[in-house]
């Protein structure tokens, strides 16, 4: 078999075709936002949510969250330090540490980023039936844990 039907075929694998369809998503997402003006980038949006989701965690956690490593995620932090997104506080129980807090401005600009999201998923479910998304959301759940399991929880 040449290169070229290798390739090809490549496409049919589960992994490889998630993938493709999740830069297409990516994509549309992040021309959504620069077309919108909404002051920060969608992969930054993205990489801020752990920060919602959490109002004490530390670069540690957040590295694990965004499976980054420390370096990337220090260079992270930085940048959304000084265009006053973020917030670094020492840790109320451990004063050696820092957590993370969304500053008032990240706030802001984060929930401009709300109704994009929110249009952008219409567009992505538009053609689905309730069944079909509930199969979907099922699918994926089952993909997850496959992978979890199989990481030995080093994909947790």
């Amino acid at each position: 078999m040449g290169g070229v039907e290798v390739v090809k075929g490549i496409s049919n694998h589960l992994g490889i075709y998630m993938s493709e369809t999740l830069l297409l998503m990516r994509r549309f997402l992040a021309d959504e936002f620069s077309k919108n003006k909404i002051g920060m980038r969608f992969e930054e949006w993205m990489q801020i949510l752990p920060l919602l989701e959490s109002e004490s965690l530390n670069q540690k956690e957040l590295s694990e969250r965004l499976v980054k490593d420390k370096t990337t995620v220090s260079r992270l932090v930085d940048g959304w330090v000084k265009k006053s997104w973020v917030k670094r506080e020492v840790s109320p129980q451990d004063k050696r540490n820092y957590v993370l807090r969304l500053s008032k401005k990240g706030k802001e600009i984060w929930e401009k980023g709300l109704p994009i999201v929110t249009t952008a998923d219409l567009v992505f479910r538009k053609d689905f039936t309730e069944a079909d998304e509930k199969e979907l959301y099922l699918l994926l759940f089952k993909i997850q844990s496959s992978v979890q399991l199989n990481g030995n929880g080093k994909y947790n």
